[in-house]
């Protein structure tokens, strides 16, 4: 409640806008709701760094084109990084929503009617999916309880069923209830005696859409857009939707010289309170004049047109991000890269992370059919398995080898080590203890309501490997809503205690803590705890680098320190000979080719 009292009464007053009205003007509106984006994205994240921020044009048309791998927060981070006012594009159903449909009105975003979200569960089960070889079709055939002809089904729907991955295309409109032709699918159907499940994703008119977008770019705006369509935690890019293809090239043949601006966003660890997070902005580009005249004649041209620059923004968008097959490929693959990179350094830069990463996915990719890989590959994950079975981290190993490496064998340098970082838990836990006890009930129900959540989203979708791409949303959205609640709860105890406390024979200065204490607590509760989690950022992780050196003789620790030493020459090893290439180029080199040594 007190949530959306904010955001209608002081953010955005005007912001009961029609859904495709014309485009509000942001002005400082969108300005406070930026900082309230920086400001939670602080406090969530523990580090966001942006790599080329100024390649992003200070003025003209442009199109910010991100991967989607967070959910709200995505949108969270391009506000926060980028200068220039954002319209978003967001599905009708978010916006739609409570609280977060209310942000996304008063920054001006744009909402989209997405075909997965007006899906719907077609009458009868599909038998079979005959494939026509000559003319690149394939035929669906339903049983006799299917009415194709009878429900929005027309040309350009698509089709999901149970019996198979993706979606089918619909190339014509029905003109039988129990058969349909699609476009040919990737891979053979084979469909249990029986029939499967289907559901209709119907097509959508985005005529009204793109009239807004195209006029937000012919007064210089700029648009931000996730192609992938929806949020998810693959690890690698999803097949990129062609609609931005309409829109660049659209704008483009009006005479609108719009740039795209690929933007990828990277996480360690998204769904994990103070966690990293990296913005990295491309070199923006231009729809080819080729393109565009192919566009502007029609007649099957412009689809190829935009089928051309759609493979053109999926390459340079490819070159922001980082794309593993899958979270455990990704997770071995961070492993390689940390054993691969200096010792001695105690943290990467989001320059450095970016190009380790790419240079082990990308070595990966070209090579990962050869024997030499899986067997490394296989040892690592073997290394990984040993770590977990004694609730280890290799970078907790990494830790303890820095610390030798650095003091070598002088037990008291490295007791001294210990007893330092026991010293800073000392001064810097205390300090932080009364903001984390605020905070903790916020803390508590936001994460528990985002697990709910998480669990829904991963039930309701086939491309979520574990849904972990809504949790920090979630998080975010009900801590934005308990939070000023339980402040405001706080504020009226404080003011109850004051007014118990204070009597009328009091001085007059004693007198003014009645009203002045709540209002220096409202003022101060947040400060107080923004420096509450950064204080405990700092206790903790001294804690824990002084449990781990301190500990560093016992147990198992040794015996896999070593194993460590073995596969990290391994490793080093075969970067040296199989992975020498320079392989970074384009934006992230600013043109050059990069190549990181030891």
């Amino acid at each position: 409640f007190f949530f959306r009292i904010l955001i209608f009464s002081v953010i955005n007053p005007m912001s009961s806008r029609p859904n495709l009205g014309p485009v509000p003007k942001r002005g400082w509106r969108y300005g406070v709701m930026r900082r309230v984006f920086r400001f939670i994205l602080k406090v969530f994240f523990r580090r966001v760094d942006v790599i080329n921020r100024n390649t992003m044009p200070t003025h003209g048309p442009v199109i910010l084109v991100g991967n989607h791998a967070n959910q709200f927060v995505d949108a969270m981070n391009l506000i926060g990084a980028t200068k220039r006012p954002i319209s978003f594009l967001i599905a009708k159903k978010s916006y739609d929503r409570r609280y977060i449909g209310d942000v996304a009105k008063a920054i001006g975003a744009v909402p989209v009617i997405r075909p997965q979200d007006v899906a719907f569960v077609g009458q009868g089960k599909i038998l079979s999916v005959e494939v026509d070889e000559e003319s690149g079709t394939a035929k669906v055939v339903g049983d006799s309880d299917c009415k194709f002809t009878q429900i929005d089904l027309k040309r350009g729907a698509k089709i999901r069923g149970e019996a198979w991955e993706g979606e089918l295309y619909v190339k014509a409109d029905p003109t039988s209830d129990n058969e349909l032709v699609v476009a040919k699918p990737p891979e053979p159907i084979n469909i249990k005696e029986g029939g499967c499940t289907y559901k209709v994703l119907p097509k959508v008119d985005q005529k009204k859409v793109f009239e807004e977008v195209i006029n937000v770019l012919s007064k210089n705006g700029v648009i931000g857009i996730f192609p992938e369509g929806g949020s998810h935690d693959q690890g690698h890019l999803l097949p990129l939707k062609a609609g931005v293809t309409f829109m660049a090239l659209g704008a483009a043949s009006q005479g609108t010289p719009v740039k795209i601006v690929p933007c990828g966003l990277t996480y360690l660890n998204a769904h994990k309170f103070r966690s990293m997070a990296v913005v990295q902005y491309g070199d923006p580009f231009e729809c080819p004049g080729r393109l565009v005249e192919m566009y502007k004649r029609g007649n099957g041209e412009d689809k190829a047109a935009c089928g051309e620059l759609l493979e053109m923004i999926t390459t340079r968008l490819k070159e922001v991000t980082v794309n593993t097959p899958d979270y455990k490929t990704n997770k071995i693959l961070q492993t390689v890269r940390r054993m691969y990179q200096p010792d001695h350094i105690k943290q990467l830069s989001g320059v450095e992370f970016m190009a380790y990463s790419k240079k082990f996915t990308i070595g990966f990719e070209k090579q990962q059919n050869t024997p030499q890989i899986q067997s490394l590959l296989k040892e690592v994950e073997s290394y990984m398995s040993d770590l977990a079975s004694h609730n280890l981290k290799d970078k907790t190993l990494k830790l303890i080898f820095r610390v030798q490496m650095t003091y070598g064998s002088s037990g008291l340098l490295i007791w001294g080590y210990v007893l330092t970082h026991l010293a800073i838990v000392l001064v810097s836990l205390p300090l932080s203890v009364p903001g984390i006890i605020l905070n903790l009930p916020i803390a508590y129900l936001s994460r528990s309501r985002a697990l709910k959540q998480q669990a829904v989203a991963l039930a309701n979708s086939k491309v979520k490997v574990g849904a972990y791409d809504v949790v920090a949303s979630e998080m975010v959205k009900w801590a934005g809503v308990f939070m000023p609640a339980f402040y405001l709860l706080y504020v009226a105890c404080a003011a109850a205690a004051a007014a118990a406390l204070v009597e009328d024979g009091h001085p007059k200065g004693v007198r003014m803590l009645e009203w002045l204490a709540p209002l220096g607590l409202a003022v101060l509760l947040p400060v107080f705890s923004y420096y509450s989690v950064r204080l405990a950022d700092v206790w903790y992780f001294s804690l824990v680098k002084a449990r781990a050196v301190a500990l560093r003789g016992r147990g198992e620790t040794p015996r896999l320190l070593e194993r460590r030493k073995a596969l990290q020459s391994k490793v080093r090893r075969y970067v040296e000979i199989h992975m020498r290439e320079k392989t970074f180029k384009g934006a992230y080199a600013r043109g050059e080719d990069v190549e990181l040594d030891r």
